[in-house]
């Protein structure tokens, strides 16, 4: 019994040391099983949606801050996924075709905030740029012909003409009243202007040389 207890002993040694050796390569093959799937399960990206919160949708951008493209390429993860030349100048198509390798081999976490806002980008496509109107040539405005100007008929003044029976010539730079001041005339330049009303036609025009009664 002694002896049957004794292998019982060991046999149950054995099995629950065994029991642990299988319990711990469970647990330690469980992170790598679910890593390895997780690696091979990377779910897809909505590449309109991340390029709309990367580059409000402009899939040329180029801000010179060494960022390119709608997914923001850097040159050096552009040129290493497969891409060649400036992902500005590449298509669409072209840069999601980089973006899956990306995505294969970095995940995600290459785009570290916007793959976490992308769903609030899904559907908010870039609005497609307007399409710029043809100008329409002005049409040549036909000149209207301009009605001919009426001019006023010249007004002639008639100019006063000489009393003969006058007693002071009119000399350059005389008026009337100047005349009535030097010479003291009763009534000024209005008395000079009904004497010789008959001549004096025009007060403000007179001639030197000619005469007047004052």
């Amino acid at each position: 019994m002694a002896f049957n207890r004794g292998k019982q002993g060991k046999q149950g040694s054995a099995a629950r040391t065994i029991a642990k050796v299988a319990a711990v390569g469970i647990i330690a093959g469980a992170p790598l099983g679910l890593a390895v799937g997780t690696a091979n399960a990377a779910p897809g990206m909505d590449w309109d949606a991340l390029a709309q919160c990367e580059a409000s949708g402009n899939w040329g951008a180029n801000t010179g801050n060494g960022f390119y493209g709608g997914l923001q390429f850097t040159q050096g993860t552009w040129n290493a996924n497969g891409g060649t030349g400036n992902p500005a100048n590449a298509s669409r198509e072209e840069q999601i075709r980089v973006a899956e390798n990306v995505l294969r081999t970095q995940g995600a976490r290459a785009w570290p905030v916007c793959s976490q806002r992308v769903g609030a980008y899904v559907g908010k496509t870039a609005p497609a740029p307007k399409q710029a109107q043809p100008q329409r040539k002005a049409q040549p405005q036909q000149r209207q012909a301009a009605a001919p100007v009426q001019q006023a008929p010249a007004v002639v003044l008639a100019g006063s003409t000489s009393n003969p029976n006058g007693n002071y010539e009119i000399k350059p730079g005389d008026t009337l009243s100047k005349i009535a001041d030097e010479n003291k005339v009763a009534g000024g330049w209005q008395a000079i202007v009904e004497k010789n009303k008959d001549f004096l036609t025009n007060p403000d025009l007179i001639f030197p040389g000619a005469k007047i009664l004052i």
